[in-house]
C-alpha cells in the first residue's frame, strides 16, 4: 500500500502549525498574565520609578548619576565624581559608591564605605557584583588602617 500523496517537508509543517491559532493564545496568555498580581505590583514600581526618578530624588540629580557611572575612565571618574561631590551629597547608588572606593582622596574612600556600611545596616544594599573584590582592594591598599579594617568587615558581611 504505497501512498500516492507527497511527503511534507519539515518546513512545510512548521508552517502548518505556524498558521494556528497561537495569536489568539498568545493574545489569552498576555491577558491572564497582565490581569495577574505579580505584574501589576511591576508596573506600580515601574511607573513609581519613573515618575519620582531613581532614588527619589531630584530627576536632575538622578541624570548627574547615571552621567558619572557611565564614565568609564578612573581619572576622568574621579575628577568628575570630586566635582559632583562638591554640589551634591553622597549618592545612595551602590554602583557609584562602589567606584568611589578607589577614589585617590581617601576622604571619599571613606565617605563612600560609611555610606555603604549604612546602607547594609538599613537592609537597603544591594551588592554590587564587584564590591566584594574592590572591598579587597581597600583592605590591601588603603594606607589608613582603619579603612582597611571596615572594609574587612563590610566584605565579610555582604558575604
Amino acid at each position: 500500500m504505497s501512498d500516492d500523496k507527497p511527503k511534507k517537508s519539515w518546513r512545510e509543517i512548521d508552517k502548518m502549525r505556524d498558521r494556528g491559532g497561537s495569536s489568539r493564545r498568545d493574545a489569552r496568555d498576555r491577558e491572564k498574565f497582565e490581569s495577574s498580581t505579580g505584574y501589576t505590583k511591576y508596573k506600580t514600581n515601574l511607573d513609581r520609578l519613573f515618575s519620582q526618578g531613581l532614588a527619589g530624588g531630584a530627576p536632575e540629580q538622578d541624570e548627574e548619576q547615571k552621567k558619572l557611572y557611565a564614565i568609564e575612565d578612573p581619572k576622568a571618574f574621579y575628577a568628575a565624581a570630586t566635582e559632583y561631590l562638591k554640589a551634591h551629597e553622597l549618592p545612595d547608588d551602590p554602583r557609584v559608591l562602589d567606584r568611589l572606593l578607589t577614589h585617590p582622596d581617601e576622604d571619599v574612600q571613606e565617605k563612600a564605605l560609611t555610606r555603604l556600611e549604612e546602607l547594609h545596616k538599613a537592609g537597603s544594599l544591594k551588592v554590587p557584583p564587584a564590591l566584594s573584590q574592590r572591598l579587597a582592594s581597600v583592605e590591601i591598599d588603603s594606607g589608613d588602617p582603619r579603612i582597611r579594617k571596615r572594609a574587612a568587615e563590610l566584605r565579610k558581611a555582604i558575604r
